[in-house]
């Protein structure tokens, strides 16, 4: 229903008074009665963005789904704590939405020792200190050490493949890192990991698991040090996150080079799918290891007919 609203919306503007047309941005349909401030969550997600389905056309003229899991929301840390839709997008006002959306919500105007200029929301610690909410504790204040990674560099140089704070740990329904349930969990982070290094951690060829079981089983000097494909911020500490030292406490980079580092053993071939390009030797491996195991397959297959065969020839002689 609302994406034919949203598309006879310009045809319904064309008809309409040049007012109208001045006070309603296409692709987002004005409430019937106005909304009064403050604009509290119940406003903002009761009335329009807590309904399933609910978008709007954007700049583009694609519909953009603009719909908040009202319950996983709440249950979030920054729903716990009180803080609320406005709090973040301090310039929203219900009964207008600009075409091209409001300002982005930087997470560095809460998550910084020092927020830098110019950030968005400004002075967000401020007014959530009169509204009576926390700032974040000391150890969610990652945003300076982010800015020293790969990911903040990229995003620095407005590559748009970079991700942001919103990418990994979403938007709306930030959890911490110790919640099953939070996207960036440790015993399930390469999904969010694989959002965008696709290569690396979605391979199910066989080869492949058998090239990391090989290379997984070498001995430790430490025994607590597990060894898991799976786990990548294990090896990519601080690259992986915020610029920390180490995040799990395991201690693979004080052995093996990975790409930040210089010293040790090169470490890039423990991806879960080796690439041709910079690791020869897992590639070689895992391609010998996919024909072996198809190559046995294959002469079993061929086996059983075999024997078949001959028993029923031996029986038809019989």
């Amino acid at each position: 229903m609302k994406r034919i609203a949203a598309l006879l919306l310009p045809l319904i503007l064309s008809l309409a008074p040049p007012a109208l047309a001045e006070t309603a941005a296409p692709g987002f349909i004005p409430p019937t009665e106005k909304i009064e401030k403050p604009y509290t969550n119940d406003k903002c997600l009761e009335k329009c963005h807590g309904l399933p389905g609910f978008g709007a056309g954007s700049e583009s003229g694609v519909l953009r789904d603009l719909h908040v899991d009202i319950v996983a929301h709440v249950l979030s840390t920054h729903g716990q704590k009180g803080v609320e839709c406005i709090d973040c997008h301090m310039d929203a006002d219900p009964n207008f939405h600009p075409r091209a959306g409001y300002a982005k919500v930087d997470c560095r105007a809460c998550h910084s020792e020092k927020p830098p200029e110019g950030v968005y929301p400004p002075d967000a610690l401020k007014r959530l200190e009169a509204k009576g909410i926390k700032p974040p504790p000391k150890e969610a204040l990652k945003a300076e050490g982010w800015m020293k990674t790969k990911h903040a560099k990229a995003w620095t140089e407005k590559n748009p493949a970079a991700p942001f704070c919103s990418d990994c740990h979403t938007a709306h329904y930030v959890r911490k890192s110790s919640d099953p349930e939070s996207t960036v969990y440790r015993g399930d982070v390469s999904r969010a990991c694989g959002w965008c290094h696709v290569d690396q951690v979605r391979s199910y060829d066989v080869g492949g698991l058998l090239t990391r079981f090989r290379i997984g089983a070498h001995g430790k000097g430490d025994l607590a040090n597990r060894y898991d494909a799976l786990e990548c911020v294990a090896c990519h500490q601080g690259e992986a996150a915020h610029g920390e030292e180490t995040v799990t406490g395991q201690r693979c980079p004080a052995c093996h080079r990975v790409p930040e580092r210089r010293e040790g053993v090169e470490l890039a071939s423990l991806h879960i799918k080796p690439l041709a390009a910079d690791q020869p030797l897992s590639m070689a491996l895992r391609w010998l290891y996919t024909a072996g195991v198809w190559g046995v397959v294959a002469l079993g297959v061929l086996f059983a007919l075999f024997m078949g065969f001959s028993t029923l020839y031996r029986k038809k002689e019989g």
